[in-house]
């Protein structure tokens, strides 16, 4: 019997490395108009899946997870992604499957921000990347308020390389086929003897999934405020932030933000409690925390119900919000980088200096790690 043939593994050196305009404009929350910056970019329709699981899993024989299928709506249009969970050999040898969770969606959204800092970004085979050391990211999950220890991320790590996203957009017509692919495209960790004598500070890489690379080379990617999303304790303020950064663009024009309840359920990948008053009252619980934080001003809620009066039984809410001065500030702000771009938003210094970059892309790169 022949025996299977082994995967191809390519190491970091082997990927060709460019930077791009459009990635140049990406990072361009890291340059002088942003010091010691607190954003980080949403990404067109990939942020919009509800690929992640809150709460506690249970697992069939301690071990096994079913594949999760949802239903949500993006730019008026249905789709259904199905989750396959990733399946990962545990200290105690024995393998379990994880769902990406809240654990994942920070070290993603941890490694989206290194991408926008100079020399860490790049376009690895034409996919967008980040190169980093696993230091890097726990220093940078520690200052976002999330630390964790080192096993941790590189399990995270894993369970965004194998958790599977088949992601699909229906129609009258036909289901068409829009995405088949991880979390992460490839995860490079550094070998066992890289590792000795290097430990933490042993170069890996990642290269993001296909959609954050579209997002990039068409420039439909969004400001948000990282720092912000990273520091909420409820999921929903996180997600709902993320959401309004990215499709609220006439913030601060005498315009409100309106969103159903069904709406955050649905599209937030959340579990529907028996009484629906149950998911209301974690909305609002979001919404405070969202006020506290200067990011939302007020909002008011209109509570749907069966036959139109008080107290009857609840269907849905309406919420409606209106963003504070700094939110709307900041939407501006991404509103001038997306209509026009650099030129549109930097000094000329500061233009200069992205054209610098831009041409000096021949750098070497730290060469460690290899494709998992």
């Amino acid at each position: 019997m022949k025996k299977a043939a082994k995967a191809v593994v390519k190491r970091l050196e082997e990927y060709r490395k460019e930077e791009t305009e459009q990635l140049v404009l990406f990072q361009i929350v890291a340059l002088e108009q942003f010091p010691h910056s607190p954003y980080s970019n949403t990404v067109e329709l990939y942020d919009a899946i509800p690929k992640y699981f809150w709460g506690k899993p249970e697992r069939e024989n301690g071990k096994y997870l079913p594949s999760i299928e949802r239903q949500f709506t993006h730019a008026g249009k249905d789709y259904t992604v199905r989750i396959t969970p990733a399946r990962i050999q545990d200290v105690d040898g024995i393998e379990r499957d994880y769902y990406p969770s809240q654990r994942e969606e920070f070290v993603e959204d941890a490694l989206r921000k290194l991408a926008t800092e100079e020399g860490r970004g790049f376009f690895l085979d034409d996919r967008a990347g980040v190169v980093f050391s696993l230091n890097d990211l726990r220093r940078e999950l520690k200052e976002a308020g999330h630390a964790m220890r080192l096993d941790q991320i590189k399990e995270a790590l894993l369970v965004g390389k194998q958790a599977l996203i088949h992601l699909t957009a229906s129609d009258d017509k036909q289901v068409e086929v829009k995405l088949y692919s991880n979390i992460f495209e490839t995860v490079g960790l550094a070998t066992r003897d890289d590792w000795k004598g290097h430990g933490e500070k042993s170069r890996a890489f990642v290269r993001f999934n296909t959609l954050v690379t579209e997002s990039i080379r068409s420039k439909t990617f969004r400001l948000v405020n990282y720092k912000q999303c990273m520091g909420y304790k409820s999921f929903i303020a996180r997600q709902l932030h993320k959401r309004m950064s990215h499709n609220f663009r006439q913030a601060g024009r005498g315009q409100d933000y309106s969103i159903l309840l069904s709406t955050i359920i649905r599209d937030f990948g959340l579990t529907q409690y028996g009484k629906l008053r149950n998911n209301l009252y974690k909305v609002e619980e979001a919404l405070e925390e969202m006020k506290a934080a200067d990011v939302i001003e007020k909002y008011t809620v209109d509570i749907k119900t069966a036959n139109g009066k008080p107290g009857g039984k609840m269907y849905d809410a309406l919420f409606i919000i209106t963003a504070s001065y700094t939110f709307t500030r900041e939407v501006r702000i991404a509103n001038r980088l997306a209509k026009d771009g650099v030129d549109g938003l930097l000094s000329h210094k500061e233009r200069q200096l992205a054209k610098e970059r831009l041409e000096g892309t021949k750098r070497l790169l730290p060469t460690s790690g290899t494709d998992l």
